[in-house]
Parts: C-alpha cells; sequence; structure tokens
C-alpha cells in the first residue's frame, strides 16, 4: 500500500522546484496538477472528508509507486487542515522547506503586488501588515496575502505539525541548503526510502523563481531585526542550522 507525504509550506520558498524534484522521481506520484493546488483538506472538517474521494481525485491513475504526495503550501497556517490530514493520515510525512524569512517575506510581497493584490510601498505594507485584516474582499485565496513577517516566524507553525505528527515524520528543508543541491536531494530520497542513486533532470532548474527585489538597507535591517530571535527559537528547538541566513548565534 502507497505511504503519503505533504508539502505543506513555506510559500515562496521553492516548494514548487521540491514538487518537481519529488515527483521525477519514479517511485513517487505527486498530485496533480500543480496549479492551483489541492487544498483538499483547507476549510473542511473530517467529517466532510472520504479517502476514497480523494484517492479517485488526485491519485486514480499513479502506477507502481511507493509514495503518493499533494503540495499545498497553505496547509502550514491551517491548524483545521493539519488535524484533517493527521486524522487521515496519522502516520503521513510532512515536509516543510524554509527559505530566510527576510527573502521569503520579500518574495512574498512581489509576488502580491504582480497579482494586483498590493498596492503599498514594501516599507509600508511591512509596517501595516497586522492592520490588514480586509484581505478576504480582494482575493479568493485560501490565506493572507499580506502575512509577510507572520508567515515567516516558522516556528509557530511547525510546532502545531511536530505535534500531530511527531518530529520523525517532519522533514525539514533549508531552501538555501537545498535547491540545486545533489546531495540534499539525493539525502532527501534516502530518507524516504527510496532510489537515493536518482539524478533528476531537473537538479539545475529555476522553478516558479522571480528575480530579486531591491529594498533599502534600513529595511533589510528592520526585518533581520524582526525574525533574528525567531530563528535563534527555531534553530534550537528543531536542531536546525540557519548559519546561511547569517549568524544567529550573537
Amino acid at each position: 500500500m502507497c505511504e503519503h507525504l505533504f508539502v505543506v509550506g513555506a510559500q515562496r520558498s521553492g516548494t514548487t522546484y521540491l514538487y518537481s524534484i519529488l515527483d521525477e522521481h519514479p517511485e513517487i506520484y505527486m498530485a496533480k496538477p500543480i496549479r492551483p493546488e489541492p487544498k483538499f483538506f483547507i476549510n473542511k472538517t473530517s467529517e466532510t472528508l472520504s479517502y476514497e474521494t480523494y484517492r479517485e481525485k488526485y491519485f486514480s491513475n499513479t502506477g507502481l509507486v511507493k509514495w503518493l504526495g499533494e503540495k499545498s503550501t497553505s496547509y502550514i497556517e491551517s491548524a483545521q487542515a493539519a488535524k484533517a490530514i493527521h486524522k487521515m493520515f496519522p502516520e503521513a510525512k510532512i515536509i516543510i522547506m524554509l527559505r530566510n524569512p527576510v527573502d521569503r517575506a520579500i518574495s512574498n510581497y512581489k509576488f502580491s503586488k504582480q497579482n494586483g493584490l498590493e498596492t503599498l510601498p514594501i516599507d509600508k505594507a511591512m509596517v501595516n501588515e497586522s492592520q490588514r485584516q480586509t484581505w478576504h474582499n480582494l482575493t479568493k485565496a485560501s490565506v493572507s496575502p499580506f502575512a509577510y513577517k507572520q508567515r515567516g516566524i516558522y516556528v509557530r507553525y511547525i510546532d502545531l505539525w511536530a505535534q500531530l505528527f511527531g518530529r520523525e515524520n517532519l522533514i525539514l528543508l533549508i531552501s538555501e541548503n537545498f535547491v540545486s543541491n545533489r546531495y540534499k536531494i539525493q539525502a532527501l530520497y534516502h530518507e524516504l526510502k527510496i532510489d537515493d542513486t536518482f539524478i533528476p533532470k531537473g537538479l539545475h532548474d529555476r522553478v516558479n523563481a522571480t528575480d530579486r527585489y531591491q529594498i533599502s538597507s534600513d529595511l533589510r535591517k528592520q526585518l533581520d531585526a524582526f525574525f533574528s530571535p525567531w530563528n535563534k527559537v527555531l534553530a534550537k528547538k528543531y536542531g536546525l542550522d540557519l548559519s546561511v541566513w547569517g549568524r544567529e548565534d550573537d
């Protein structure tokens, strides 16, 4: 019987690349289409969900594989989705890709801007984030397009998934170390107990990438200061080396 894995986040952190790396492996089948994301477990109670419906909708013609996977990056923020997934798949592997939260916030802003949702300049958007609670009127998105800083406090979200699925079923990846790194990718295959000699053709592809968005040095310092204590908690609690994001041991 196939096992299930879920790429639950984080947004703008290389999860589309991760999806492609997983889907290329002959022992993994990822739910399609990739856009829009399935979000099967968003805003639904477990009583309204059935495995048969889920399997038929996304995995009806998978062939012989070990893993069936889904990528829906809104899940990381949804306690309801986490609980519904756990009820159906209590032993699922939960994969979370983490990116420097400053760069993730900037990319999130640029994405919202390009999609016509953001009208404020980036410095005001970051400062006024907590006051922007009317986003439901602007978009059909399942999560706020303006949670630039909040979404980068990763440890708040990871804790819930760890409590439900156990640390042993969480796979935490650092985007800056993972993307285009053959050895990290093969280590992930190894952790999933599939052929770890496989080299994906898309190893060096740029997937869903955006150009760097220039911000002032003052704003970057403000964002660095905001995230630094949270990054330290994350690193200590989950044994992560976040040195690629800058020094967190000062």
